[in-house]
């Protein structure tokens, strides 16, 4: 009976122990920056583009993804469902949680049963039998198990972050796509435009060399420069095909190349803020999942360092023995035992040393990572910001021209009504005018363009 009580004792306290022991919290992202060698050297401006925000601050995000219309919007949302990379994704967080339940299931008791009988054939009669249930117990004494289930748990949010990473760059490769072929249809259409003006200005110019007035380079010179058009024409159309294509790849639809889409692009009118907070930046899916890992190399060095340390395990048997199989569970000879085993390393080699170690490496190696994750998200939103004024001057530079190049098409064509300029002439105003709106059509594409690619670089729909 001491000894029964000397058991339940030593039983109590180990798991009081094991209860009371303080899990160490993985780094948090203020403390990786400010313990980052790779950050030493890097001064972010507050000041000038990003600024850090107040949780209960608010900021008007419609900006971000004006370039998203109900029609992209329904596309998006139907390659969310059926593309195959989310479902992958989808399934790699589904297997993590599954990860997480076999780490939790280690700090569980485990239960197993058990019998045996026997015949002896020299005798003609029965041999021993008996029955057992067998229970163990890992004690977490020094919480392996659970830096175990730590590490685990990371994996979980990482492979969150990773599918969230995956959606945002199938939203941005859809909307490219969308645009491009919005894009191609336009384009088609001043191409259209301009080779009518050209057969009008060659069959002008056929007319002026039968009186001596042209040249006949000048008359081929056109219809070369109308079949260069018509081949362009039929590149974009093979273009036109294999990106519409490709966005119901990504849908999962089969690749027809039918794909309707809108006849105009769209005019971006919002202005991006003078001021971007931070933390905006630092909920991009790369820099979390490098935040992640980070956790989860450190739980697994805690895990490394436990190791060093005594396991302990309680276990007890229950069970009965008889000479015939009927009797054993008759419990007349009943068998139980209470005990426990504790084992503790005393030489491995050097093992769990240069496990350690190990870790340690790896959780530098983490730290790295994070800090170039970091370092390339602030390059890419300052290329991308960069990228938008850019583009936004030259389109406001490109209308001035089209607004002047309008003018003076309008003032040669009232020249040529009153006799005071031929058709040639007013046919090359035209075609000028019909080059600068290619090129005008060409920045409205590049603004929508340098907005996706800003989206990407603030972290998506996961600011």
């Amino acid at each position: 009976m001491k000894l029964l009580k000397s058991l339940m004792f030593f039983f109590v306290g180990s798991v009081t122990l094991s209860s009371c022991l303080n899990l160490k919290e993985a780094p948090t992202k203020e403390a990786i920056k400010q313990d980052n060698t790779a950050l030493e050297n890097m001064s972010i401006p507050n000041d000038w583009v990003f600024k850090e925000m107040d949780s209960t601050q608010k900021m008007e995000m419609d900006w971000v993804k004006e370039w998203e219309t109900e029609n992209i919007d329904t596309l998006i949302r139907e390659a969310y469902k059926y593309n195959a990379d989310v479902q992958i994704a989808s399934s790699r967080i589904e297997q993590a949680n599954l990860g997480l339940r076999l780490a939790e299931s280690r700090m569980k008791p485990q239960v197993g049963i058990g019998a045996s009988a026997a015949y002896l054939p020299v005798q003609n009669a029965a041999g021993p039998s008996y029955g057992i249930v067998n229970a163990s117990w890992e004690m977490d004494l020094w919480g392996k198990l659970r830096y175990g289930n730590k590490a685990a748990e990371t994996m979980i949010y990482s492979a969150e972050y990773v599918q969230k990473k995956l959606k945002q760059v199938l939203a941005a490769s859809i909307a490219r796509a969308y645009y491009t072929s919005v894009y191609i249809t336009e384009q088609k259409k001043l191409i259209k435009e301009a080779i009518e003006t050209t057969e009008s200005m060659s069959e002008f110019n056929q007319v002026r060399l039968k009186v001596g007035m042209a040249k006949e380079s000048d008359v081929l010179q056109m219809e070369a420069q109308i079949a260069k058009y018509k081949e362009t024409l039929v590149i974009l159309d093979q273009v036109e095909q294999d990106t519409k294509r490709a966005i119901e790849l990504l849908m999962g639809r089969y690749p027809k190349g039918e794909l309707a889409v809108e006849e105009d692009l769209m005019m971006l009118s919002s202005n991006i803020p003078a001021e971007l907070p931070l933390s905006m930046l630092e909920n991009r899916p790369e820099i979390m999942i490098s935040q992640f890992a980070v956790a989860q190399a450190f739980y697994s060095k805690e895990v490394a360092e436990a190791s060093r340390w005594p396991s302990l395990t309680l276990n007890t048997t229950f069970g009965g023995a008889n000479k015939t199989l009927q009797g054993m569970w008759n419990l007349s000879n009943p068998i139980l035992s209470i005990g426990g085993g504790l084992v503790t390393p005393i030489f491995t080699g050097g093992a769990i040393k240069t496990n350690i170690a190990i870790q340690n490496e790896q959780q530098k190696q983490a730290v790295l990572y994070y800090a170039k994750s970091y370092l390339n998200a602030l390059s890419e939103v300052e290329t991308s910001l960069n990228g938008v004024a850019a583009v936004e001057g030259r389109f406001e530079q490109s209308n001035v021209a089209l607004e002047k190049l309008q003018r003076t098409y309008e003032l040669s064509e009232k020249q040529y009504q009153v006799g005071n300029e031929n058709m040639f002439t007013l046919l090359q105003k035209q075609l000028q005018l019909i080059d600068e709106s290619t090129n005008q059509l060409n920045l409205k594409y590049e603004k929508i363009s340098q907005r996706i690619n800003l989206y990407m670089a603030l972290g998506g729909d996961y600011l």
